[in-house]
């Protein structure tokens, strides 16, 4: 159940990170004009690394703080979203930046069945077991999906001394 909770959580943040395409600086504007310097591959996969795994212990944290509580995991995705908005793929090698695109497609398609999951109503079990029947074999047939990209990232992100384990969920 942590390993579903995990991978559902991520599947909602995860195709966020890859929607900033017009984030603003800090004086408003949209940073277009001036673009900043190009970062090496060595230095790029330093950044990522570092990044993925404060996120990671980060989710570790918050997980354990909501362990007893569904819905305040629940409530935490907009969190994980803001912290994976931040991980920057510029500079790191195509194989490493396309399957970190390729997890967050597939997750993305998780998030989708989270999104329009109605809320159950604790204080009706059949309804909440209703909602929950009809859930999960929708999550079951996307972990399928996720297991075996959550496979080839890891074991390129191994390939560039990356734990990948804690934000590519399945493998």
């Amino acid at each position: 159940m942590k390993h579903l909770r995990t991978t559902a959580l991520l599947a909602i943040a995860i195709p966020f990170a890859f929607t900033a395409c017009d984030k603003k600086t800090a004086d408003g504007s949209t940073g277009d004009s001036a673009k900043p310097a190009a970062v090496d591959e060595k230095t790029a996969i330093a950044n990522f690394k570092s990044e993925v795994e404060n996120v990671g212990k980060w989710i570790e944290e918050k997980q354990k703080a909501t362990a007893a509580d569904p819905a305040a995991g629940m409530a935490m995705v907009g969190d994980i979203v803001g912290k994976l908005k931040g991980i920057k793929t510029d500079g790191l090698p195509a194989d490493l930046k396309g399957a970190w695109g390729e997890m967050g497609v597939v997750l993305g398609e998780m998030g989708d069945v989270f999104k329009n999951m109605p809320k159950p109503d604790p204080a009706n079990p059949q309804a909440a077991g209703k909602v929950m029947g009809e859930f999960l074999p929708k999550i079951m047939a996307i972990q399928a999906k996720v297991e075996p990209v959550a496979k080839k990232l890891q074991d390129i992100g191994t390939k560039y001394g990356l734990d990948m384990s804690k934000v590519a969920p399945g493998k």
